[in-house]
């Protein structure tokens, strides 16, 4: 099993691949380094990519924090399914996740990744209830104009 580190460094004067992230990574014992500028929601990361790609199942990718992968919910999600579809482990230094220990933190990551994709749906559907307005309950008024205009399709002479 090798150790991959990967880190993102923020678009900042003086912050540097070379710095104290790399420095903490390669004392964790990791073997080679990737890295990626991070630009806000920035989704393309090369240095990420290249980091998998680079790695065999059972490998150990190794970042500073959750945070080196994503600066969202939902991308960090999209990117720990990569993780765990390339059969890698993950080890994050500061919040302590190994996932070569038991615990199934893989399964609680999908589990997020269908509750926000359920929660997407919900409020497409809550925004279209706004948008359009609430369906109208029946009244018994409207209930005898729809019967009188069903009447009167169904008595129409067919066409020759």
């Amino acid at each position: 099993m090798r150790m991959i580190g990967y880190f993102r460094v923020p678009p900042v004067r003086g912050a540097t691949f070379d710095g104290p992230l790399a420095d903490k990574l390669t004392a964790a014992g990791c073997e080679a380094l990737h890295h990626d500028a991070c630009y806000a929601l920035a989704v393309h990361k090369p240095g990420l990519d290249a980091a998998i790609a680079s790695a065999r199942p059972g490998d150990l990718l190794v970042v500073p924090s959750l945070h080196a992968f994503a600066a969202h919910l939902v991308d960090l999600l999209q990117v720990l399914g990569k993780i765990q579809a390339a059969g890698l482990y993950l080890m994050t230094l500061s919040e302590g996740i190994d996932t070569r220990m038991p615990g199934a933190f893989f399964t609680v990551c999908a589990q997020l990744t269908q509750f926000n994709d359920q929660t997407r749906m919900v409020r497409t559907a809550e925004e279209k209830i706004v948008r359009l307005g609430r369906p109208r309950p029946a009244t018994p008024e409207s209930e005898a104009a729809e019967g009188d205009a069903s009447e009167a399709v169904a008595e129409a002479p067919p066409e020759a």
